[in-house]
């Protein structure tokens, strides 16, 4: 990987009737990668999402999955218009289990519809939100969420009481697990409302109320530390705004960060020191001149906002836009931060990544590819204080990319000397197709990590997964 000096300091499911879908097995890759797998389904499986459970960096709980939304893997729902969240548990193998139905009962019933989101707890569950339509809220599918051992079943499902595509969520260092979703009340009034258990508990405790004025809020992002206080970060009004609760709900005042732009996107992490980093995206819309931005604002304690930095700043062809996912701040094992974020090198898209332990930020990594445009997929911290990026790369169109011929890659840093952050080169998972949606754990005992993305298997979308196992 290049580095770089910086210039400025830091579907509803298609019905199909057809037979089970056959899994592959796993073969060598390069750089340790096994070749791609194919879980096997019962028709669509869209949305994949990889979760450890884990009670420190270092430790985890149980079985982590992956977990996607599909039909029933017994194939009893062929036909009948239902979907579910399926899952496969990994063990200590980190190979997938037999898929099965993860929602059960009542939770099998409503209607369930992407997005899909996970969060993990410290008794060893897998907790999933999804979009649910058997209510719409703010014009959007209204979420609801569940929890489950990977191995078990989640035979509930209860309301976020907004949007199923504006949720976010974070998990604290021992395990804290939290989860923001947005209302508007019969006044026009807009709330995030925050859930949280804390690692002691065994559910979400009642959601703490934010308000946040009257205009729509646009995005949504959270970061907790080590004694489960939060930071909430939000997009409304073209400005992107941040509130501190406490562990037990008191609430700072809101702070101003900055401009957003069209459909910002947002990430968040809050030190034990109570110092905050936001990164966040500022673009013009879809036919609109103008720069793109990506700030990054490193609070004082308290944490106290004083001012974001450009991170990047460039002009992106006319009607080219950030795909979601785009920006990402990454606490590592070892209690440091890396940032992720886009820029532009050579009129191509790359991912710049570094180091943000100081308002500082210098010769970041820079992840790309020859004369190819590489985004930024997915990330997540291994136990060696590195992490595992997953990209992906597709042919640039007139307004954006072309999904049928897209590629994930792989990298993980601590790999290569030098400056940097020393990842090795992008391994290739896949071929170019119609690969979308990936996302990556680390198992926190043994350091595998997994990665899970939407393909195709006979014009069927499908879950494919791949790990770096050594020997694997």
């Amino acid at each position: 990987m290049r580095t770089r000096s910086l210039l400025v300091p830091a579907a509803s499911a298609l019905i199909l009737t057809i037979a089970l879908l056959v899994a592959t097995a796993p073969g060598a890759s390069a750089q340790g990668w096994t070749a791609p797998a194919t879980l096997s389904t019962c028709g669509p499986a869209t949305a994949p999402k990889v979760a450890f459970a884990f009670k420190s960096p270092l430790q985890r709980v149980r079985d982590g999955a992956i977990v996607w939304l599909g039909l029933s893997p017994s194939c009893t729902d062929v036909g009948t218009g239902k979907t579910s969240i399926d899952i496969a548990a990994l063990g200590s193998d980190d190979l997938p289990g037999a898929p099965s139905e993860f929602t059960a009962g009542k939770a099998a019933d409503v209607g369930l519809l992407a997005p899909l989101s996970t969060t993990i707890t410290a008794r060893g569950k897998i907790v999933v939100i999804a979009g649910s339509s058997a209510v719409s809220t703010l014009g959007s599918p209204a979420g609801v969420f569940g929890e489950g051992y990977a191995t078990g079943t989640v035979g509930s499902l209860k309301p976020v009481a907004g949007p199923a595509d504006l949720v976010a969520t974070a998990t604290g260092v021992i395990g804290d697990s939290d989860i923001a979703s947005v209302i508007v009340t019969a006044r026009g009034q807009h709330f995030i409302l925050l859930r949280a258990q804390r690692h002691h508990a065994y559910a979400f405790a009642a959601p703490y109320a934010l308000p946040t004025g009257s205009g729509p809020i646009t995005a949504l992002a959270l970061g907790m530390d080590y004694r489960a206080d939060t930071i909430v970060v939000w997009a409304q009004d073209g400005e992107i705004w941040a509130r501190w609760v406490s562990n037990v709900g008191a609430l700072a005042p809101k702070q101003l960060l900055g401009p957003s732009g069209y459909a910002p996107q947002i990430a968040a992490v809050l030190s034990d020191d109570n110092r905050s980093f936001v990164i966040w995206s500022d673009e013009p819309a879809p036919g609109v001149a103008g720069l793109t931005r990506i700030y990054l604002d490193h609070s004082a304690t308290g944490p106290i906002f004083h001012g974001a930095s450009v991170l990047s700043a460039y002009s992106e062809p006319s009607d080219v836009r950030l795909t979601p996912d785009a920006v990402e701040l990454v606490r590592l094992s070892g209690e440091g931060v890396v940032a992720l974020w886009p820029a532009l090198l050579d009129d191509f898209y790359v991912v710049d990544a570094g180091s943000v332990d100081s308002p500082q930020l210098s010769n970041p990594s820079v992840l790309s590819g020859p004369s190819e445009d590489v985004r930024l997929g997915a990330a997540a911290a291994g136990r060696r204080n590195d992490l595992a990026v997953l990209v992906e790369v597709a042919p640039r169109l007139a307004n954006g990319w072309d999904a049928t011929q897209q590629q994930i890659l792989a990298t993980r840093s601590n790999q290569t000397p030098g400056p940097g952050l020393g990842f090795a080169p992008l391994a290739p998972l896949t071929p170019p197709g119609t690969n979308s949606d990936p996302s990556i754990a680390v198992d926190p005992d043994s350091d595998v990590a997994v990665a899970a993305w939407q393909s195709a298997l006979f014009g069927v979308p499908s879950v494919q997964w791949s790990d770096d196992a050594p020997g694997g």
